[in-house]
């Protein structure tokens, strides 16, 4: 043999011993170690040698007869195959994961992974909320499926009942029990949503009124229906709670430390934000578009002159509730300060329908400071003009008769008085907020009228998990 044949044949002989002891040296690492190392090459998407630790993981569990160990690498397979798109391994695999963490009593963990089980298969939780208004009752539908570690949720129905719960009456007390029956009804007998997964709340603006008269309690049960299950509770939320829901429900996840909310509703006005301690800061103000009106027209000595109803409006604002906002925001330099704000309200919702009518099948509207002076400019001098767009040579017939529809709602819903005033407070409060940032993006979220009611469930379903792991 030749000096060189020698060498190669040496060589050989010391990788496979090289390679052998390395093997012999992954056996003999503790299952703990080897489990963690395949979670690193997952998280780093080594996927193929990711699943190899996880096998070799599952042999020595097995072998060791630990079900612990044995359950967290089949979870692993799980989000493995999970993440390769390979459904049916998935599953497969959540399932014997479930199992055997079912049987060690590690319940909370089973029920996370029986939502992944269920959104590796399509298979979405549906959960209800009813808010009971000043103005009406209103049914929400929401799908909730973990996706990629985190719950998406989806619309699937809303619907509403329109009542005076404010008007306190026998009447308005009857009405809004009726609604309640009805939407109850539907939750149990169409959607089949079962008691754990249904949530009835009172709006904010709703309990302020109720607390004038001390009425809220008594209010809770005239309104109760007999057949609600009793597991349901009404429960009631203050405007600093609806204001943290809202922007919970509205804000997507993952801009929840760099983006503001602010919903400007009919009789308040609230939103906020997260500081670095991930603490929720309310921005609230007790005044909201239809509030604002009446003063308006309070001033306006029942003239219905829109040139007088437009003096007293901005009179209003120079003479005291331009100070008022001021004052709100002079500690507020974080919220002034961001990139993105997500506002919504009627006024928000009427400004993106009647300027942005092309914009009728986007989820997400952007809106500029000059989108929102401009429509204050038109309302008052061009407002035939602006409710009757023609839009059949800009759009599809599909889209154009979509955003006449929408446009169609926002007139019934809104006169010019309410759409000026609107307008007006939703104008002035935005001066005060782009004080320290004036290039902030403004977005419109089309599903912000659930989002309060959505960001009540996301609460529910997080301090569900939260309680189940103290127990």
């Amino acid at each position: 043999m030749s000096l060189l044949s020698r060498k190669l044949v040496f060589l050989f002989v010391l990788v496979f011993m090289c390679t052998a002891v390395l093997s012999q040296q992954s056996n003999k690492q503790p299952t703990s170690r080897i489990l963690k190392t395949a979670n690193t090459l997952l998280e780093a998407q080594q996927f193929e040698a990711a699943e190899e630790y996880y096998n070799k993981a599952l042999l020595n569990a097995k072998a060791a007869k630990n079900s612990y160990y044995q359950a967290q690498a089949y979870e692993g397979l799980g989000n493995l195959y999970s993440k390769t798109k390979q459904q049916s391994l998935a599953a497969d695999a959540y399932e014997k994961a479930i199992k055997l963490y079912r049987t060690l009593g590690l319940k909370v963990v089973a029920d996370v992974l029986s939502s992944q089980l269920k959104s590796v298969q399509g298979i979405g939780e549906l959960y209800a909320g009813v808010e009971i208004g000043a103005k009406g009752i209103k049914l929400s539908v929401i799908e909730v499926k973990l996706t990629n570690g985190e719950n998406d949720y989806t619309l699937k129905a809303d619907t509403s009942i329109n009542t005076d719960a404010a008007a306190l009456s026998y009447q308005s007390e009857k009405e809004t029990l009726d609604a309640v029956t009805v939407l109850y009804d539907i939750i149990r007998k169409k959607y089949q949503i079962p008691s754990s997964r249904t949530h009835i709340v009172i709006s904010s603006g709703l309990k302020q009124e109720l607390d004038k008269y001390k009425k809220v309690e008594y209010f809770a049960n005239v309104v109760r229906p007999l057949e609600l299950d009793p597991q349901i509770k009404i429960h009631y939320i203050t405007v600093d709670e609806e204001a943290q829901l809202s922007f919970k429900g509205i804000v997507p996840q993952i801009n929840r430390m760099t983006a503001n909310q602010l919903d400007v509703g009919s009789g308040n006005t609230k939103g906020g934000y997260m500081d670095a301690g991930r603490k929720f800061v309310p921005v609230t103000f007790p005044l909201g578009t239809k509030s604002f009106q009446r003063l308006v027209e309070a001033r306006a000595a029942g003239s219905q002159n829109i040139e007088d109803f437009l003096k007293s409006a901005e009179k209003l604002i120079i003479d005291s509730l331009g100070r008022m906002i001021i004052y709100e925001f002079r500690d507020k330099t974080d919220f002034k300060s961001r990139d993105v704000l997500y506002i919504s309200g009627g006024i928000v919702w009427s400004i993106a329908s009647l300027m942005h009518p092309e914009l009728i099948r986007q989820n997400y509207v952007e809106l500029t400071r000059q989108d929102i002076a401009d429509f204050r400019k038109k309302i008052f001098t061009n407002y035939n003009e602006l409710v009757n767009p023609d839009l059949h040579n800009s759009m599809s017939s599909e889209d154009a008769a979509a955003s006449l529809a929408n446009i169609n709602r926002v007139v019934k819903t809104y006169d010019q008085k309410a759409l000026l005033a609107g307008s007006i407070w939703l104008d002035e409060v935005l001066k005060q907020i782009n004080t320290e940032n004036p290039n902030k993006k403004l977005i419109f979220p089309r599903y912000a009228y659930v989002g309060w009611i959505s960001g009540f469930i996301i609460d529910k379903i997080s301090k569900q998990y939260t309680e189940l792991s103290m127990k």
